[in-house]
């Protein structure tokens, strides 16, 4: 505190004279940060958020190299102002908390800074979803860390209620190196690396993209066959409501596990969470929906690290699933085919003809109800360009009563007009 009260600066700033505005972090001990980071010494065409900015040497630093950079703080720092205009910067300067940051109201970043904030936030890993989301290549990451090494398996997080931490009351969690990884993982981020750990504090470059795929791979794609809600299994997600999704695939490939299958969402690669064998070559893996991605369809990618990616399969992020009108134009049981009819059975379902669905009409969004009774939906057909009504296989409790009953399929507020229905 003497030193910043004598100095003025956290940052040492240089100007372009040749003077430094000396700061409590010396001018070497700055670049030799820098020099730790993954960057070119070029960003010219890059941009770059600074987060947590406070004197701005990290922000002016990116600016020298030729990037458009944006740099926050939540608290006005009147250091940066003064360092500003004596380097003739342009870096654009907001108040700004972390927690507030999304694509509407910043825009996207090649480069985010997230250095030395971690730790003072209540809500981390809120913090680094809102980090995630408006970083499009590299967030760098660096905070206190309670331990030094990586031998501890459990990631653990200690939270200080008041100033159990350096005697500081804005310090408020300290993860250990393997939590802050996980939060970093679980966050949105494909992969973080760990550069080093020094004194506490440990430096993580966390990348939004999987490595490239092999130049020789020795296996082929894994043969994608769907991915869906990891709940309803419908292709309906929204990273509002955190869903999962899970793709199910097949791989002649032995060993799969969370560390070799790399999941890809809209361009963005995501860890998954679990890796499970179903038998034989069936593989199903389940990871979260990446932040940032836009309303509408996205592709879903997947390869291991021996192989190149899959063919796509599509989900629908944030998509209202509408229509005006709904029909059903035919309806009969599922093993004998008999029209207007289903025999009740332990294993027994109706197919069902809807016309007028939606594209992303899935099983997680269209109701059957027979005889004002619920049925369990299991399939629904993908639309073509036909037209044509699509198939909904409805499953029938087995203890269902005998009878003639109506027959109503429904999506949103929309329903159909009922059509009879005999159960035998």
């Amino acid at each position: 505190m003497e030193d910043f009260l004598r100095k003025g600066f956290y940052h040492s700033i240089p100007l372009p004279d040749g003077r430094v505005l000396e700061g409590i972090l010396p001018l070497d001990v700055l670049n030799e940060r820098v020099s730790e980071f993954p960057i070119p010494a070029s960003l010219a065409g890059k941009r770059v958020l600074d987060i947590g900015t406070w004197d701005g040497f990290f922000a002016f630093e990116m600016e020298r190299r030729g990037a458009g950079v944006v740099a926050i703080d939540s608290t006005e720092v009147e250091n940066f102002y003064v360092a500003r205009q004596l380097l003739g910067s342009h870096v654009e300067y907001h108040v700004q908390d972390v927690y507030d940051l999304s694509i509407p109201r910043n825009g996207v970043f090649d480069i985010v800074f997230f250095m030395g904030v971690l730790y003072h936030l209540k809500h981390p890993l809120l913090a680094l979803e809102r980090v995630c989301e408006v970083t499009r290549e590299l967030a760098i990451v660096e905070s206190f860390v309670t331990n030094e090494s990586l031998n501890d398996e459990v990631p653990t997080l200690q939270f200080y209620e008041t100033s159990e931490l350096l005697g500081q009351i804005d310090n408020w969690c300290g993860p250990n190196i393997q939590c802050l990884l996980a939060f970093c993982r679980t966050a949105g981020f494909a992969r973080p690396q760990l550069l080093r750990v020094n004194r506490q504090r440990a430096l993580v470059a966390c990348y939004r993209h999987w490595l490239p795929e092999p130049e020789h791979p020795s296996a082929p794609p894994p043969n994608l066959l769907a991915t869906t809600h990891s709940g309803n299994y419908g292709i309906n997600v929204s990273p509002k409501t955190d869903d999962f999704l899970t793709a199910f695939f097949k791989s002649g490939e032995e060993s799969l596990t969370r560390e070799n299958v790399f999941p890809q969402v809209g361009g963005f690669g995501v860890a998954p969470v679990a890796v499970i064998n179903t038998g034989a070559d069936g593989w199903q893996a389940s990871f979260r929906i990446p932040p940032g991605l836009s309303a509408g369809w996205h592709d879903v990618h997947l390869r291991t690290a021996n192989s190149r990616f899959s063919q796509p399969t599509r989900i629908a992020i944030d998509m209202p699933a509408q229509t005006d009108s709904l029909s059903i134009t035919g309806a009969c049981d599922a093993k004998s085919w008999r029209p207007g009819e289903v025999a009740a059975s332990d294993d027994a379902f109706l197919c069902i003809w809807v016309k007028g669905l939606p594209v992303n009409a899935d099983r997680g969004n269209i109701r059957v109800f027979l005889g004002g009774k619920k049925l369990a939906v299991h399939q629904v057909s993908p639309r073509d360009d036909s037209g044509e009504p699509r198939q909904v296989n409805a499953k029938l409790p087995a203890d269902f009563p005998a009878g003639r009953y109506d027959l109503v399929a429904a999506l949103g507020e929309t329903r159909s007009e009922a059509v009879s229905v005999r159960v035998v």
